[in-house]
């Protein structure tokens, strides 16, 4: 049964119920329907709200990464220090005193063989990229503080050494605040 549609140009089409349709050279299935190309695409607002929901994830993933990549660093700095009492202890065990004050003599006699029949290290050993002149450098890129009885005065551990990383701010808080310590 064919019936007669006026088109929006107002040409005369024919409508034959289950076939297709043709417009202006067009095949279309009864089952779909034609948009204007103004309604295909997206529009302003609605691109720049997904940008500004993208700009936003962004954000707090990379203060996520810059959080854990914080902690990171405090926990590495921690496990150094912790590391360097037990270098230290055996060192102290095998020669009966502890290091010279100075990170620089602390990493020394921790990898150094001095010629000393007592000495059984190395007691620790570094990597190049932890090293630079010869001091142990904490994650932050500055050296570890290192005062011993041997040639100093430590200010928390009288009787033995301080060890400490100036942590994320690079200021001596004397252990408080991000100060990484022994004590």
């Amino acid at each position: 049964m064919a019936t007669g549609i006026m088109s929006s140009t107002g040409e005369q089409r024919s409508k034959v119920k289950g076939q297709r349709l043709k417009v202006s050279g067009l095949h279309l299935s009864p089952f779909t329907f034609h948009l204007s190309p103004w309604y295909r695409a997206f529009t302003l607002v609605e691109l720049l709200v997904v940008i500004a929901i993208l700009g936003i994830l962004m954000s707090l993933v990379t203060a996520g990464a810059q959080t854990a990549r914080r902690r990171g660093a405090v926990t590495k700095a921690k496990t150094t220090v912790s590391a360097l009492e037990t270098a230290i202890a055996m060192y102290h065990g095998d020669m009966g005193d502890y290091p010279s004050s100075g990170n620089e003599n602390l990493a020394s006699a921790l990898q150094d063989d001095p010629g000393d029949v007592d000495w059984d290290g190395p007691y620790m050993e570094f990597k190049q990229d932890e090293l630079k002149d010869g001091e142990l450098l904490d994650p932050w890129g500055r050296p570890y503080e290192y005062v011993s009885v041997n040639g100093g005065s430590p200010q928390h551990r009288q009787r033995s050494y301080d060890l400490f990383s100036l942590g994320p701010n690079g200021a001596d808080d004397s252990g408080a605040g991000d100060d990484v310590v022994n004590w």
